[in-house]
């Protein structure tokens, strides 16, 4: 049985804020998460993963679903519960969002504004550290092996 948690609030850095960097989505992509919004999988928050996590230790709610995923997709007009799989867990998430109603609607970013917001730029170049260093917090030990982290 699925016991899914969510963060209280939005990280500073959440990529699904305004107040994010731009382009930064770590091992992500755009794609990639947007993806994982339509087909309503499980995201984790970037501050509550962990190397040796597995997709139980979402599901049984140790490692945290993004608030910030939930909110965006709510403000994009997903209503989640499609997905037989997570569909009603997710909706919880989302139901409990929309009661508390804590979120700045300025400082979500719909789904456009996420792909404004989060288009190709020179990442590395922009936060002042080589390529090498830009892979590792990316997931990747070197250049040939990727960390395997399940959102």
């Amino acid at each position: 049985m699925m016991n899914l948690s969510m963060c209280t609030k939005l990280c500073v850095e959440c990529p699904f804020s305004a107040n994010s960097l731009k382009g930064w989505l770590g091992a992500h992509t755009i794609d990639g998460v947007l993806e994982s919004v339509k087909n309503e999988d499980l995201f984790s928050c970037h501050m509550a993963r962990k190397e040796d996590m597995t997709i139980d230790s979402i599901e049984s709610g140790e490692v945290r679903i993004c608030r910030g995923y939930i909110a965006s997709a709510t403000k994009s007009g997903k209503a989640f519960g499609e997905n037989d799989e997570n569909g009603a867990e997710l909706r919880r998430l989302q139901l409990q969002i929309i009661e508390e109603n804590k979120e700045d609607k300025d400082i979500i970013l719909s789904r456009s504004e996420f792909e404004e917001h989060h288009g190709r730029i020179d990442v590395a170049k922009k936060l002042s550290i080589s390529q090498e260093e830009l892979l590792r917090r990316q997931g990747y030990v070197d250049n040939s092996k990727k960390i395997q982290n399940q959102a």
